[in-house]
């Protein structure tokens, strides 16, 4: 699998996370503001008689001491209203500082520094039909994990053709490959790139050919395995559904 090292650095950070981050922010300053001026307006233009309150409504110690009445009518003059005002003015000039840095660091990134690397592999869910059952080809990694057969997209190749070459590096399997079924997952192999994986269905010319990696000997061993046991060896959830999707497809398409 080629690494893309030349496009990386370690200063790169995720346009999505930012774009997203400052969206909420924005959002965040706009309810403040909306409440802040709602809570002006309330104060300064909103009115009870005062005839229906006694003198003693704003005096703490009364018993007809009433906060509201005290905090609309006499709001604007209390001290009550400027910490709350001033409340207010601290929180938004934050807001849009926080805002000011985001976008700064957001328009370095996107001018300056490398942005995150797209690959793309292709591969396939390989299986074989023995006794009306059917059987799912599993990997087991050097790496330690057990997976489906994939491999990295290379330059002028299409989806169908990559599949057919990793799958004969990696196996050494001759095979068919059914094109009605593709599926696509998305998973982050590194902190720097995202990758983009579409799985086709194969199944080998010669059934009785065992699998095995002569091409670069990242692969320990090879497992035929039926459904449920391929799901509990799997390693990755990612993996575990596409085998899903491709058991339903295989038994809808032959009538199991």
């Amino acid at each position: 699998m080629k690494k893309a090292n030349k496009y990386r650095s370690k200063y790169v950070i995720a346009r999505s996370f930012y774009s997203h981050l400052a969206f909420y922010i924005l959002i965040t300053i706009l309810i403040l503001t909306i409440l802040s001026f709602a809570i002006t307006s309330f104060s300064y233009l909103a009115g009870l008689p005062l005839a229906d309150f006694p003198e003693d409504a704003c005096d703490s110690s009364s018993e007809n001491f009433n906060v509201l009445y005290c905090l609309v009518i006499y709001g604007k003059d209390s001290r009550f209203y400027d910490l709350l005002y001033y409340f207010f003015i601290i929180l938004m000039i934050v807001s849009i500082l926080a805002l000011v840095i985001l976008n700064v660091i957001f328009i370095v990134n996107h001018f300056y520094f490398n942005r995150l690397v797209k690959e793309k592999s292709c591969g396939a869910v390989i299986y074989k039909i023995e006794n009306n059952e059917i059987y799912y080809l599993l990997l087991k990694m050097n790496y330690g994990h057990t997976s489906l057969c994939k491999g990295h997209q290379e330059s002028g190749e299409s989806d169908e053709e990559t599949a057919i070459r990793e799958i004969k590096e990696e196996t050494s399997l001759d095979v068919k490959l059914d094109t009605s079924f593709k599926t696509k997952i998305t998973y982050q192999p590194g902190e720097l790139s995202i990758k983009d994986v579409y799985f086709f269905l194969a199944t080998p010319l010669d059934s009785t050919v065992a699998p095995k990696d002569t091409h670069d000997e990242e692969v320990n061993s090879f497992e035929w395995c039926l459904y449920e046991e391929a799901l509990f060896k799997i390693t990755y959830d990612s993996d575990r559904n596409v085998i899903k999707k491709a058991n339903n497809h295989i038994k809808k398409s032959l009538k199991l």
